[in-house]
């Protein structure tokens, strides 16, 4: 029994229409031939899987037999060579565990220290406006909390450069042109990368005990000596950090700011939680139960990684499908996410679903799974759980007119930007 496959033109294949609308063409494709289908996308077969049971085994991999370098070297690889997600089997967990201290409770109560006064700061200049864009303003928050946690000691007028290399790193990953030709993003991209590979180097030999302690002093603190990574590794780990960590939050927030405007009952229960917590204790943050009900629901609706991509190292077979090695698969936390037959209305935001903590779904894969798991989800939750309370407790009547419409991927973001007023 072979995989059905898709028709379509050779070379463009489906890429247009998955570009345009991944979630509504690949439902459409599944209703016609099931949750196992081959699509060519950037001239590439790809078999698309869309079963929570297959997907939790491709996520586990107890074999080491789907490649996520590989995968992801399609799409990522030339930009965000050698970031975490884009190693595979012992090298990544060698690489993991030598990141993961950076993640360690202590490291991101410091974090939450530094980032305080950038959220504070946001709130004062939105405060003095009667309005603004949503999406543009959040995006700059993160990237202005990226600059304190990434960057060493940046002075003003280099913020704007390398906001612009941050910027082209990020667009050279959507980019639909996989050459790097002159003028293209991938080429853009490629040239940031060179920047910031040079940058993230010659800043880790100034780092040392007495530094503020961000992200990136603690990913070169935690790694001086013979044993642990050198300087181009953390050079190549930050640059993919920076991806992981920014856009990714920039819409999950922007789509919860944008449902908490719309409705009342939302906006009042999050108003009575910040009452109650501290946004600098951990512990407190812990128990922030709706802030977090808002976050899982946020990323339920458009998770950051909306299709995840595996290279099969060996033939195999999936579900009685023969596999042969070489075939490229992607798994889809985006379309179970909105499959009616694992969720109650899915198509709304409902953060209530996620009330009760010990609410599980088989479903459900927000931050990926297995060793791939984003290393950095704690510390999302509660930079997002900061920037939430910070704001409901200081924009009393926000009003959003206009509809949110999100593109999922490559990576979640508004088709058009939407104006809170205030």
């Amino acid at each position: 029994m072979n995989v059905p496959v898709v028709p379509s033109l050779p070379i463009v294949g489906h890429s247009i229409p998955f570009q345009r609308d991944a979630l509504n063409f690949t439902a459409g494709m599944q209703k016609k031939y099931g949750d196992v289908f081959q699509i060519l996308l950037l001239n590439q077969d790809f078999i698309v899987l869309l079963n929570p049971e297959i997907t939790r085994e491709i996520f586990l991999d107890k074999d080491d037999n789907y490649s996520s370098k590989e995968g992801w070297a399609v799409t990522l690889g030339p930009t965000f060579e050698n970031g975490l997600m884009l190693r595979d089997f012992d090298d990544h967990k060698y690489h993991r565990t030598l990141l993961q201290d950076s993640f360690r409770h202590e490291a991101i109560h410091n974090y939450l220290s530094i980032i305080q006064p950038i959220i504070d700061d946001w709130i004062d200049q939105i405060k003095q406006k009667n309005s603004f864009n949503l999406y543009e303003s959040v995006k700059q928050l993160m990237f202005d909390i990226s600059l304190s946690l990434f960057f060493l000691d940046v002075k003003k007028d280099e913020s704007q450069y390398l906001n612009k290399l941050f910027m082209d790193s990020i667009a050279s990953a959507t980019s639909a042109v996989r050459w790097p030709l002159p003028f293209t993003q991938l080429k853009k991209g490629l040239k940031s990368r060179a920047y910031l590979l040079d940058y993230f180097q010659s800043k880790s030999e100034m780092i040392n005990k007495e530094s503020k302690k961000t992200l990136f002093a603690e990913l070169v603190n935690t790694n001086k000596g013979d044993v642990g990574l050198s300087n181009y590794e953390i050079a190549e780990h930050m640059i993919f950090l920076l991806l992981a960590a920014h856009d990714t939050t920039t819409i999950t927030l922007t789509n919860s700011i944008y449902n908490l405007s719309r409705n009342g009952d939302f906006l009042s229960d999050i108003r009575q939680e910040a009452s109650e917590v501290d946004p600098l204790d951990i512990s407190s943050l812990k128990n922030g139960n709706f802030a977090e009900s808002i976050f899982q629901e946020a990323i339920r609706f458009y998770p950051p990684v909306p299709f995840s991509i595996r290279r099969v190292m060996r033939d195999t077979k999936i579900q009685n499908y023969p596999v042969s090695g070489g075939t490229y698969l992607t798994i889809s936390p985006l379309l179970l996410h909105h499959d009616e037959r694992y969720w109650d209305n899915p198509s709304n935001f409902d953060p209530y679903r996620f009330i009760d903590p010990s609410y599980t779904n088989k479903a459900y894969f927000p931050f990926a799974g297995g060793a791939h798991t984003c290393i950095g989800k704690f510390f999302a939750s509660y930079m997002f759980k900061n920037v939430i309370y910070k704001y409901v407790q200081n924009i009393e009547q926000p009003i959003i007119e206009d509809r949110l419409n999100i593109r999922p991927t490559p990576i979640p973001h508004p088709i058009e930007d939407v104006r809170v007023s205030i």
